[in-house]
């Protein structure tokens, strides 16, 4: 079996986007599940991207983690449901950091940039409806 994608949508202007992704689950943890490839999905590509908000609800009991693809994966979002029966909402908005946006190591050793997601725990009827806004990082 494999989880249900009953959302899968990127926007991109050639200088700032969005993607947006619901998923129920069967029970099969995200492995590196590529949620956005810089490289594929962008055009122009850029060399990479500032995440810019995180909109995120979950229901179910698991843990979901965002990361920018790299050698050695950058951690930008982890986030945790506790029942079935509740849903948690996550909101993050790095715009009013210094660099107005969250900001990936590029320097890194094997970076990629893209953004990928990984889980623990996820369990038959459990899911996710996540929403990224991102930019060019100049």
């Amino acid at each position: 079996m494999a989880n249900t994608t009953n959302i899968s949508h990127i926007e991109w202007d050639g200088r700032r986007g969005a993607v947006h992704l619901n998923l129920s689950s069967d029970s099969t943890a995200l492995s590196a599940l590529s949620l956005l490839d810089i490289s594929t999905d962008l055009a122009p590509a850029p060399v990479s991207i500032k995440i810019r908000t995180i909109q995120l609800t979950i229901y179910g009991n698991f843990i979901l983690i965002g990361l920018f693809d790299a050698d050695t994966d950058e951690e930008f979002m982890r986030a945790e449901g506790q029942t079935a029966d509740v849903s948690f909402e996550f909101v993050r908005d790095f715009t009013d950091s210094p660099n107005l946006a969250w900001v990936s190591d590029d320097g890194a050793a094997g970076y990629v940039g893209d953004l990928v997601l990984t889980s623990s725990g996820l369990a038959n009827g459990d899911g996710f409806d996540l929403l990224i806004t991102f930019e060019k990082d100049s």
